[in-house]
């Protein structure tokens, strides 16, 4: 077996567990060659049934779906690597569903990269009817969903960025930095962390254009607010683990800067070029809002909050 593929659920996605689990079906890459396990701590109930649909068609099929009683993206990923059969393991969210070429070249790039802290990123993007959405197409394009701008960055690609949506490693990866750190409780910022450790191993990552995913994910500014409210909860999470580079200052200091002022709420008829200036500010407000929570060990924000768990 040359592949595992670690797959992590959120409770806020709504996407297709039939279309997800056909696009691994659909792999270029021989079935023989890599097993599928979901790790599920938050009853995606639509992929579980799928999982039983497509076992009881195609038995030689590797997946498996894991009920975790775990808490936390971390804490889930860590248990499928643990349980991933191959020396290389991918990680893919349940709404990242790769293309027919995704295992492949992640293979590939691995079978031609004797590195052993070399991670390969799968761009994640949204199709095009789901970027008919300004919003959407502002976050991918600008950066600001995953923290870099993936269609605009395949010739200059930043070896310092990691994230776990569409990635594959090494097990040497493991081994060499550690497992994902489980104090981070929810799915937002742990791979940031674990990014930081990489790169100071002496680790990269580079971009693996054949190794796309689509995004579906149904994107909308409440559930984007709350995942930046979470970010600053989790900003200082990681304050506390280590002494790391704060690259999250910016944003505090235009948040304390503007904190008086009113926020204009979003107005879908303006121009996007207008609307941008209205996302940022909410998205710096919840930041801040969520970091000074963190600080005074109050979580009771978080109560309801619309976003990734």
């Amino acid at each position: 077996m040359k592949l595992s593929v670690v797959i992590f659920c959120d409770p806020v996605h709504d996407n297709s567990g039939a279309e997800l689990l056909s696009a691994y079906v659909a792999q270029t890459l021989d079935h023989a060659k890599f097993q599928v396990l979901i790790v599920d701590n938050c009853d995606r109930t639509q992929i579980a049934d799928e999982v039983t649909l497509l076992n009881a068609r195609l038995p030689s099929f590797n997946l498996k779906y894991i009920q975790s009683m775990k808490s936390g993206r971390a804490a889930v990923v860590n248990e499928g690597i643990r349980l991933a059969e191959s020396r290389l393991i991918a990680i893919m969210a349940d709404d990242a569903v790769p293309s027919p070429s995704a295992l492949s070249a992640f293979v590939e790039f691995h079978e031609t990269n004797p590195h052993p802290l070399a991670v390969a990123i799968g761009p994640t993007l949204f199709r095009e009817p789901l970027r008919r959405d300004p919003l959407r197409r502002w976050l991918e394009d600008s950066g600001t969903q995953f923290g870099v701008p993936m269609r605009t960055t395949f010739s200059a690609w930043p070896q310092h960025f990691f994230f776990t949506g569409n990635c594959a490693m090494k097990r040497a990866v493991f081994d060499e930095v550690g497992l994902f750190d489980e104090r981070f409780p929810w799915i937002t910022w742990d791979d940031f962390e674990f990014g930081t450790r990489l790169v100071a191993a002496g680790g990269y990552t580079q971009l693996v254009i054949g190794a796309l995913a689509w995004h579906e994910h149904y994107v909308t500014l409440a559930e984007r607010s709350g995942a930046m409210r979470k970010g600053g909860h989790a900003a200082v999470i990681h304050e506390l683990i280590g002494p790391l580079s704060r690259a999250w200052e910016p944003m505090l200091e235009r948040a304390h800067r503007m904190r008086d002022q009113s926020l204009l709420a979003d107005d879908p008829a303006l121009p996007l070029w207008q609307r941008i200036p209205r996302f940022e500010r909410i998205f710096d407000r919840e930041f801040l809002l969520g970091y000074e929570s963190e600080v005074r060990g109050d979580r009771s924000d978080l109560v309801g909050l619309i976003a990734s768990s």
